[in-house]
């Protein structure tokens, strides 16, 4: 039983009417008035926790989190593959578009593992019969790089001469992939199936030939897209110049360049391209300059292959001038070619400044800086940061950080970095590693260290690299024993370098042995050198 308690009344006495408080007497009435009336709340609280006491509430957690996280396209497909999966077990039937358009999607989000999922739940049979759902996923295995897998569907496809979507795709797979003779036998094979090709089979088949660089086939898959009616189109066109300049006919490949109308960017790039491939500069050069008069896009391959092939340091400079004001300073392939620009015109605080503003860097970036400074202490400083940076380095990089011990006479550092190259970073070494290793030793006046390279550590027969780098050393040490041997191997390896021939007389000269200097004389002589 609950029980009510009466708060206690308060008596004050009465007023008489002719008398007027003063503004004291009404402040202390106020704060008596203020004092009584917290009591009786205080009061009232108190009761309520003696006699009515309930328990708060929290507040559900359902209603505070009633939206769910967001989801990434790629965990909102794989949810929808995970519902699809879980239907299928149920036995519903799913009807062929939604397989259809989920692996458009893969395709579009480049998620193969998803497309993966995707291809074990379709059925064998709806596979092999529906032609649309195979091409997409002949698509989805060869733009991702998986080209055996897309062709064993190809295989598996009951009418893959209704359309030349899935030959296309696969063509494109094998050619992405660098495996362009097996692009061109499909290619082939699908002109003996009776499978006409449309206009985008020919651009992937013309980038196949340029890989090849055979020009009678590359003639005569133009001589089908002429006779099919696409010799006006023009992806084709730009296909055909670049194929032409890759297959070294340049003169071609400007007569089909000259026949385009509305040249685009790409045509141009192809042209570029195919002049500094060939070594013309001076009409690479005419044809930049064509470009940036006609307002055109120069992609990055191009500007970055014009700066490596420049052999002039002020045009190279000039270039630089109009990359900076068209905002492409930073791309890697630009600035790395840029600093190789500066580091071979000894600028190298011009090459350091590049590549310490450079946003972010790759391998070929740290590569680039670290070979500009293979003959300073410098590249091994930049080592030490590209491993704090936690960049991994590659074959590249220890051939120029041994070159660089090598012309610094640093014979432990040039030991531990290739000590550290095979232990660590699990590189096996090349024929640039011996030579620079032999070279390393051979410069430090250790011969038979240098011999021993050769003769006890390397896997594979020593090249004219490693063996100059020993009859060099030789030279510089007189050494002539050791010497012998290296020239006579390059001899063999190297008949018409007169190099070789020179070093040994050298020698021989310097050795006091004039009659053998004058018989090495003769053997040039007689070699026609």
């Amino acid at each position: 039983m609950v029980t009510i308690l009466q708060p206690p009344s308060f008596h004050t006495p009465p007023r008489t009417l002719h008398h007027y408080p003063s503004i004291t007497s009404k402040t202390s009435r106020k704060k008596r008035e203020l004092k009584e009336k917290h009591k009786q709340t205080q009061f009232q609280k108190n009761l309520n926790k003696r006699t009515l006491s309930f328990p708060k509430s929290s507040p559900t957690p359902l209603l505070i989190n009633h939206r769910p996280p967001p989801q990434t396209q790629l965990e909102a497909l794989e949810n929808v593959i995970k519902d699809l999966q879980s239907s299928m077990e149920k036995g519903i039937r799913i009807d062929t578009q939604i397989f259809s358009s989920l692996l458009e999607t893969c395709y579009r989000l480049n998620a193969v593992e998803l497309g993966v999922k995707i291809h074990r739940l379709i059925p064998i049979n709806l596979l092999r019969r529906n032609v649309g759902i195979s091409s997409k996923l002949v698509r989805l295995y060869s733009t991702c790089g998986d080209v055996e897998v897309a062709h064993q569907v190809f295989d598996e496809m009951f009418k893959r001469g209704e359309s030349a979507f899935p030959w296309n795709s696969l063509i494109a797979g094998y050619t992405e992939s660098g495996l362009y003779e097996d692009a061109m036998a499909l290619y082939f094979q699908m002109e003996e199936e009776g499978v006409e090709p449309d206009q985008f089979t020919f651009p992937r088949v013309l980038k196949a030939c340029g890989g090849i660089g055979l020009i009678r086939i590359g003639e005569a898959v133009h001589r089908d897209l002429v006779r099919l009616g696409f010799a006006n189109d023009g992806f084709v066109l730009n296909a055909l110049v670049d194929m032409y300049a890759k297959c070294g006919d340049i003169v071609k490949a400007r007569r089909i360049f000259d026949k385009i109308d509305c040249k685009d960017s790409i045509s141009w790039n192809s042209m570029l391209t195919g002049y500094i491939r060939h070594g013309l500069i001076a009409e690479a050069l005419h044809t930049f300059h064509s470009m940036v008069h006609d307002g055109m896009e120069l992609d990055s391959v191009a500007v970055s292959t014009i700066l490596a092939n420049v052999s002039s340091f002020e045009v190279a400079v000039q270039i630089h001038g109009w990359i900076v004001r068209r905002g492409m300073e930073w791309d890697f392939s630009i600035a790395n070619s840029l600093i190789a620009v500066y580091s071979n015109g000894r600028k190298l605080d011009r090459a350091r400044w590049l590549f310490d503003h450079m946003p972010k860097k790759d391998i070929v970036s740290w590569n680039s800086i670290i070979s500009a400074h293979c003959k300073d202490l410098k590249a091994l400083t930049y080592f030490e940061l590209m491993e704090r940076d936690g960049a991994l380095p590659d074959k590249i990089t220890f051939v120029s950080l041994l070159s660089a011990c090598a012309h610094l006479g640093l014979v432990q550092d040039g030991e531990r970095l290739f000590s550290l190259m095979k232990a660590r970073y699990q590189i096996n070494p090349i024929m640039e590693h011996y030579a620079c290793m032999v070279n390393l030793y051979g410069r430090a006046g250790l011969i038979n260290e240098a011999y021993a390279i050769i003769r006890d550590q390397m896997e594979f027969e020593a090249g004219p690299t490693v063996w100059g780098a020993l009859l060099y050393s030789c030279y510089l040490h007189r050494n002539v024993d050791t010497g012998e041997i290296a020239a006579q191997y390059l001899f063999d390896l190297e008949p018409d370098n007169e190099h070789n021939f020179e070093l040994l007389m050298k020698i021989y000269g310097n050795a006091g042995r004039l009659e053998d200097a004058e018989r090495v004389r003769k053997m040039m002589v007689d070699r026609g050198l």
